[in-house]
């Protein structure tokens, strides 16, 4: 709980300093503000994103793979004797080990407003 609470005042303080900063520039005031919740909504988003991949055990897929096409190649077999192996001479099937972040969904939440609110100023705006 305390994490979440520490995101969520980390997007404030992005929020304010962003203000601060688009207000001492002057003349292009609107625009570096939502250039700039954009460029924090976005490294959000994608922080959230690659937590979340990383706890649905897309990664753990993507090394099984690897790792059954190394063995499958004549170079492989031989190196393979080497591996990680059991008793049966196949590769350990690796249980994914479930992962679950609790500021994923803050950090998916967060980037997702700042974008659609820097999306929504700049089409208002300058169209």
């Amino acid at each position: 709980m305390k994490r979440i609470v520490n995101i969520y005042l980390i997007a404030v303080i992005i929020l304010i300093a962003s203000l601060t900063v688009s207000l001492a520039k002057g003349d292009t005031y609107m625009l570096s503000f939502i250039n700039s919740l954009f460029i924090a909504g976005i490294i959000y988003f994608i922080a959230g994103a690659f937590l979340y991949i990383f706890q649905k055990g897309f990664f753990n897929g993507i090394i099984y793979s690897l790792k059954r096409f190394r063995r499958s190649t004549t170079q492989g077999k031989y190196v393979s004797q080497f591996d990680d192996l059991d008793d049966t001479k196949e590769a350990h099937v690796e249980l994914s080990v479930i992962r679950s972040y609790r500021v994923t969904r803050s950090l998916l939440g967060i980037g997702g407003i700042l974008l659609i609110i820097s999306l929504a100023l700049s089409y208002l705006l300058y169209t």
